[in-house]
């Protein structure tokens, strides 16, 4: 059998540049990301986009980690990024200055974003992009590291389906496979794999949040750790806990560390006990060394891992996740500065929402309490958002947050006593001049 499915693969295999072929003016490309993302592929039909042989060709996705060399003013005609998350400088400034496109959604939508998009294509105009690991014994490819959306477009009709095979990507089990039946066109590129450091070392006001959350994580919990330095400084900070479980957006570093330990052996977790599930992957190369052919961990689909009803299904789930800037009234800005679009709304409601459906689920949002900027020091406990903020989490959603001051808990409290808990973990330079502005606004007498 496995000989009948190497016949069908040599007959699917094509060159970069063969492949970048199949794109035609019109086409919309919904690309896998982060460790998964093409980039063989992608680069090569920029380049023919910088040739201008097609015009108005969309590619979507959770925004382009490292191929980005087409996201420029003068190629955007050609080809664009559209993007549910902005993950690079270049993506960032192209949304600023308008040859980029952002789109507003969290990522338990993402599919269904997507989807919307191209169902009204003619069939072939549809092309859905994937790194994967190499092609297994019984025909199928492995989306490894990041089944993200993929999957869930990858089976609607009249797509043109594209893998791009690296010898690097580790075989990941759970719902991430494709048949090569299903594949329309192969290529090959054994790039090295997107890699971000090792968080070993937190700052001062890192290690001052992260030890107040440990006295309310209790064993037995399924945690879930965001992107950015403190939830994986916490990580690290875990391992005198017992029987942690995990069900999480991005499986990092911190994960592998406890698994090791012993620490998160997913005993005592309610929905799919023993097993880490997670929808993608982002550390350095141990950890997808580790994730290979590793029978505790799943990787899953995002409308899946951040549905809210699923996420509630583990019992004292743990959301840990970082803001940017929080308002009087318990407002959670998490993606923006100003209208400055800087990141994206990611999976960050979708377990805010997970944890208040979770027996004994708590959401934690976490900032230092100043920030650094050109006009000094500033509060990230706001009176009110900074004008154009978006917000992430609307306030009514917001159960506790954290600064390296203490730890305010809004879920049930009136508009007062948000402010009052708000500023009370506020940096105390800061406080007198927050209840003023409260005062001001009638948040407080």
């Amino acid at each position: 059998m496995y000989s009948k499915f190497k016949e069908q693969y040599k007959g699917k295999l094509k060159s970069l540049e063969e492949a970048a072929k199949l794109i035609q003016s019109g086409d919309k490309i919904v690309a896998n990301q982060f460790v998964s993302e093409p980039i063989g592929i992608l680069n090569a039909i920029g380049k023919r986009a910088e040739a201008g042989e097609f015009d108005d060709v969309e590619v979507l996705g959770l925004g382009p980690t490292s191929s980005t060399d087409w996201i420029t003013p003068e190629i955007y005609p050609h080809l664009r990024a559209s993007s549910v998350f902005i993950n690079s400088a270049k993506l960032r400034e192209g949304v600023s200055k308008g040859y980029a496109n952002y789109i507003p959604d969290n990522v338990s939508g993402n599919a269904a974003s997507f989807k919307y998009r191209i169902q009204d294509l003619e069939p072939g105009k549809a092309k859905v992009i994937s790194a994967s690991a190499p092609m297994d014994k019984n025909g199928y490819f492995c989306t490894a590291t990041a089944p993200l959306y993929f999957h869930d477009v990858a089976k609607m009709e009249n797509t043109t389906i594209i893998m791009e095979v690296n010898e690097n990507q580790p075989y990941v089990f759970g719902d991430n496979f494709i048949h090569i039946s299903q594949v329309d066109c192969i290529v090959e590129s054994n790039r090295p794999l997107f890699t971000i450091p090792p968080v070993t070392e937190g700052t001062p006001e890192e290690i001052a949040i992260a030890d107040l959350l440990l006295d309310m994580i209790e064993d037995g919990s399924t945690i879930q750790l965001g992107i950015g330095g403190m939830p994986n400084v916490l990580g690290r900070l875990l391992a005198n806990k017992h029987d942690l479980g995990a069900h999480t957006e991005m499986l990092g570093d911190a994960y592998k560390y406890l698994w090791e330990l012993g620490v998160l052996n997913g005993r005592k977790k309610t929905l799919c006990p023993n097993k880490i599930c997670a929808c993608f992957a982002m550390g350095s190369a141990e950890t997808y060394k580790w994730m290979h052919e590793n029978p505790s961990i799943e990787m899953h689909s995002t409308s899946w891992t951040n549905n809210s009803y699923v996420i509630g299904q583990n019992n004292k789930l743990i959301a840990i996740n970082q803001a940017v800037e929080v308002d009087l009234t318990g407002q959670v800005a998490s993606e923006s500065i100003g209208p400055r679009q800087h990141s994206g709304t990611g999976g960050q409601l979708d377990f805010v929402r997970g944890a208040q459906l979770s027996s004994g689920g708590k959401a934690f949002i976490c900032l230092r309490s100043t920030a650094n900027t050109k006009k000094g020091r500033v509060s990230k406990i706001a009176p009110l958002l900074n004008h154009g903020t978006t917000v992430t989490v609307p306030r009514h959603e917001v159960n506790y947050v954290v600064t390296e001051y203490g730890v305010a808990q809004l879920r049930g409290k009136t508009m007062r006593e948000r402010a009052q808990e708000l500023i009370g973990i506020a940096h105390p330079d800061f406080r007198d001049e927050l209840r003023e502005e409260a005062k001001k606004l009638n948040l407080i007498n």
